[in-house]
């Protein structure tokens, strides 16, 4: 039986989410990247017919099947080469149209199941052409204004709109990336609500979506921390995990594993919030924090071993302390 093997990365992530120094952009960028490569992934395969992503693809009858999304790849397989191909042109349109900015790499391959481990080309598509692909890609040069224009100030890109800061009445010039972003901050927000409280509980406490909302003692101190926290050699733990086993027994260890480091990242956070939370008193007496349930503190990237937060420059090695010993 042929199936085709599909991995899909991105590339400048780092730049896309923080190339702009206003919080709510980071937040919407941040999202919008989890969604490429993941909620949009299987949004696009239900619009192909398949109601389950995890089903067998060898008996369930559907065109493809979502082996894993973490540790910064997504990886599927399809029953043709023509499906994977139909898969990515929507998935790239889908990126475009939503989140403009965002650079989807792509590599695929024919596979005899059973007879071409599965593993080793995952592996193998990984180290070479997903690589490869990386290393050659042309940087696009979009087309800047033509005529009298403004730029955005954030990208530098022609502007289409117009936009507001939380504590500015000015309006500043946006792009149709940053426009995107901005889109995308209540919906993160709500995703981060849902993931760090219990949906089941009355919640009163709140995440800030601007810095100036990180809380100062005035005339002492306004300082960010920024906390970046990866997990040394996680793709080596990837590779090892599936190492000699069969093509069934891989999908199932790589997904076991990807979840499990999902839910250790997120449980890592809701311990960080409750800290927080129980610490409130003290902490506003401190560090003379506003007199409402606003925390200091913001994860922007999150769900694994890759994690970037913010929070006030007071708790941030308290924070990453915690947040690796709890993790």
């Amino acid at each position: 039986m042929k199936l085709t093997v599909t991995i899909l990365d991105t590339t400048g992530i780092q730049n896309y989410i923080f190339s702009s120094n206003r919080l709510r952009e980071n937040i919407g960028a941040s999202y919008l990247l989890s969604q490429a490569t993941d909620a949009w992934v299987k949004d696009i395969l239900n619009e192909m017919g398949v109601s389950n992503p995890k089903a067998t693809i060898n008996s369930s009858g559907q065109n493809a099947e979502l082996i894993y999304a973490g540790g910064g790849n997504t990886v599927l397989l399809f029953k043709s080469p023509q499906l994977a191909i139909e898969f990515t042109k929507k998935l790239s349109l889908k990126i475009l149209q939503k989140a403009p900015g965002i650079n989807l790499v792509v590599a695929h391959r024919e596979i005899e199941w059973d007879k071409d481990l599965l593993y080793k080309t995952v592996q193998d598509l990984m180290a070479n052409d997903l690589d490869k692909k990386k290393r050659s890609r042309i940087p696009s040069s979009p087309l800047l204004g033509l005529g009298v224009t403004r730029s955005c100030n954030s990208t530098q890109l022609v502007a289409i709109d117009t936009s507001k800061s939380h504590h500015s009445p000015a309006d500043y010039p946006i792009s149709r990336e940053i426009v995107a972003k901005l889109d995308a901050v209540q919906l993160a927000n709500k995703h981060l609500e849902k993931t760090i409280f219990d949906p089941e509980k009355p919640n009163k406490w709140k995440i800030p979506l601007d810095f100036d909302d990180f809380g100062r003692s005035r005339g002492e101190s306004s300082y960010l921390a920024i906390v970046h926290i990866d997990g040394n050699s996680m793709g080596n733990r990837f590779k090892e995990q599936g190492k000699d086993k069969s093509d069934r027994d891989y999908i199932t260890a790589m997904r076991e594993l990807s979840e499990s480091v999902q839910e250790a990242g997120e449980n890592a956070l809701k311990q960080i919030i409750q800290d927080l939370i129980t610490s409130w008193d003290f902490l506003k007496e401190q560090f003379d924090l506003p007199n409402r349930q606003l925390l200091p503190f913001r994860p922007l990237v999150y769900g694994g071993d890759d994690v970037t937060f913010v929070c006030d420059g007071r708790l941030g090695l308290t924070l990453a302390a915690r947040y690796l010993q709890v993790f």
